[in-house]
């Protein structure tokens, strides 16, 4: 069965523009934002948004679908994602012909993300929670791909690897906690 990688990632670390660069891969990449239309709409829902929040599980639930339909084709799947892996272990319930996922993370350094996403018009409030779910993910996921200090093109050929089976990518140092050298 071909392998399922998902790459957890806070708002601002990088997932959108990475992802257009892994398109001639061996692989199918993807993003949990595509389905969208403009405005994170979906059917006429605002999904992306806090006041969605009760519709996430099953959005999760849509894309734990889509995945399997994906990884008929035989070739690996990498889903860009901004959930946790209890969060995927919840969408997954009940939904065939997934394997275990082998997660990492993409991240950035805190003063990385928050320039990204002032430039975005966010408000400090709405980065503050970004910059709390980055620290939450770093806790929970030990592979990271960063994207501080380096071009799109250096991490999309790290996660090539990473999912064509040629890196593993950077597991942190023993001792250490995930996103350390992160933190600014």
């Amino acid at each position: 069965m071909a392998g399922l990688h998902l790459v957890g990632g806070a708002p601002g670390s990088g997932k959108s523009t990475v992802l257009p660069l892994l398109a001639a891969e061996p692989f199918a990449a993807v993003d949990f934002d595509e389905l969208l239309e403009p405005g994170g709409r979906l059917l006429g829902t605002v999904i992306a948004s806090p006041a969605a929040s009760a519709l996430w599980p099953s959005y999760n639930g849509l894309w734990a679908r889509v995945v399997s339909l994906l990884l008929r084709a035989g070739r690996p799947v990498l889903v860009t994602c901004p959930l946790t892996p209890a969060e995927w272990a919840e969408a997954t319930a009940g939904v065939e012909g997934l394997p275990p996922a082998e997660w990492a993370r993409l991240d950035c350094a805190d003063a990385d993300r928050a320039d990204r996403l002032s430039v975005r018009g966010w408000q400090q409030g709405r980065i503050e929670g970004a910059l709390a779910d980055a620290r939450e993910l770093r806790r929970l996921v030990d592979r990271e791909f960063t994207t501080t200090g380096r071009s799109p093109t250096e991490v999309a050929a790290e996660l090539a690897r990473w999912v064509t089976g040629g890196a593993p990518g950077r597991d942190r140092p023993a001792g250490s906690r995930p996103g350390d050298h992160l933190s600014s």
